[in-house]
């Protein structure tokens, strides 16, 4: 889980240095101070999913690159017809909605915990 929390750290700093966005420009953006954005970019502290969100669509890139998986080779695991059917109606979702599933099984995923 740490280094999770350390590679979201990373890349939130690459992607918003990248949109030439300040720590300040971000933290007034979110409601949030300065130094809270330091410290997800040290990986001191985690973000929550609906801010990480809001940051995503802020910096117009996705879950997957914040998480640094966009670059991976997926390998192939067997699926039910469920999860299949979940993968094509996902697909079909515009960016929006698809953050918006993607914060809502985050959240239900944590109630199940």
């Amino acid at each position: 889980m740490e280094a999770i929390k350390l590679r979201v750290a990373e890349n939130l700093r690459k992607y918003r240095e990248r949109k030439g966005i300040t720590q300040k420009q971000l933290a007034d953006h979110l409601g949030v101070r300065d130094n809270t954005i330091s410290s997800w970019e040290k990986g001191t502290n985690s973000i929550d999913i609906s801010t990480l969100l809001n940051i995503c669509n802020f910096l117009e890139i996705n879950l997957d690159d914040i998480y640094g998986i966009s670059d991976k080779k997926i390998s192939p695991v067997e699926l039910t017809e469920d999860e299949l059917a979940l993968i094509s109606n996902f697909r079909k979702l515009s960016h929006d909605n698809k953050m918006k599933v993607l914060g809502m099984v985050e959240l239900k995923a944590a109630e199940d915990v």
